[in-house]
C-alpha cells in the first residue's frame, strides 16, 4: 500500500504542476492582450476629444473690373467680365496685356508661358478651366494651382506652406487657413527676390556700435 502511495503523490504532484503551467499560461496570455488594447487605445486618444474646425479662405465674390468711372458716392463703377467678355469672340493666344485694347492694358501677365485662356474658361470668363476641360469657379482656384504647383500644394496639405491663423491644437480652438491668392497674385505670382542682410549693430535702447566691448 505504501508503494501504491508513494506513486499517487507522484502523480497528483505531476498533475498539479502541468495544471499551474497551464495557468501561467493562460494569464501571460491575457496580460499580453490587454497589453496591446491598451496601445492601440492610446494611438487613437486625442488631447481634449472634441476637434475644432479647419476653415480655408475662399474667394466667395466674382472678380470685377474697374471701368474707371464714378457713381453719385464716388465709388468706382465694377463690371462684371461676361458684360464684355459675352459679345466678344475669345482670343485663345492673348499672353500679354501689349495685345489688349480695351481692358487690362495695366495688368502684369509673369506666370511663365501661359496664356488668359490656359486659366480662364474662354467659354464663360467668370469661371475658370482646367487643363482637362473641367470648369471650376473662381471660390475653389486652390484646384485650378494644385494642378500645376504639386510640391507647393503637398506642403500645404502638411501644414509647411501658405499661413493660417488661430491654432495648431485643434482641441483648443478653430484654424483659418489661407487660399492661394491670399498672398499670391494669380497673374504675376513669384515673390521678389530680395537680399538678406546683417542685422544693425546698435538698437534702440541698447548701447552698442563700433567699438564698443562685447
Amino acid at each position: 500500500m505504501q508503494e501504491i502511495s508513494k506513486t499517487g503523490r507522484v502523480v497528483v504532484v505531476i498533475a498539479v504542476l502541468i495544471i499551474l503551467g497551464l495557468l501561467t499560461a493562460v494569464a501571460v496570455s491575457y496580460m499580453q492582450g490587454a497589453g496591446t488594447g491598451d496601445r492601440s487605445n492610446l494611438e487613437t486618444w486625442t488631447p481634449g476629444g472634441t476637434q475644432h474646425e479647419v476653415t480655408i479662405n475662399r474667394p466667395d465674390l466674382m472678380p470685377m473690373v474697374d471701368s474707371g468711372k464714378k457713381d453719385r458716392q464716388g465709388n468706382p463703377v465694377m463690371i462684371r467680365c461676361n458684360n464684355c467678355h459675352d459679345t466678344k469672340e475669345p482670343n485663345t493666344l492673348t499672353e500679354s496685356a501689349a495685345n489688349l485694347k480695351d481692358f487690362h492694358q495695366h495688368m502684369s501677365f509673369r506666370h511663365n508661358s501661359l496664356k488668359c485662356a490656359s486659366c480662364h474658361n474662354p467659354e464663360d470668363y467668370e469661371s475658370l478651366r482646367l487643363a482637362d476641360g473641367t470648369t471650376v469657379s473662381f471660390s475653389n482656384v486652390m484646384q485650378l494651382c494644385a494642378q500645376c504647383h504639386g510640391p507647393q500644394f503637398r506642403d500645404y496639405n502638411n501644414g509647411s506652406h501658405g499661413g493660417m491663423t488661430g491654432y495648431w491644437d485643434l482641441s483648443r480652438g478653430p484654424r483659418q487657413r489661407n487660399n492661394c491668392v491670399d498672398c499670391h497674385d494669380p497673374h504675376a505670382p513669384a515673390y521678389p527676390k530680395v537680399m538678406p542682410v546683417f542685422p544693425p549693430k546698435t538698437r534702440i535702447g541698447t548701447k552698442g556700435g563700433e567699438g564698443a566691448k562685447h
